[in-house]
């Protein structure tokens, strides 16, 4: 393989954890100010164990 293979696979590699991992963070993101919202208004501890279990992952 020469210089330019490579270093294509490499901006392949870098662009696909681009792609997959800043979206993921701002839609997990998302997904606990809404489960913690839900939990302050209705009180329900079943919405801050949601967000809880999402906040570990």
């Amino acid at each position: 393989m020469d210089v330019l293979t490579l270093s294509r696979w490499q901006f392949a590699g870098t662009i696909m954890f681009h792609y997959l991992f800043p979206p993921l963070t701002i839609g997990l993101g998302l997904v606990m100010v809404v489960l913690e919202g839900i939990w302050l208004k209705t009180g329900d501890q079943t919405w801050k164990d949601a967000a809880r279990f999402w906040t570990r992952i």
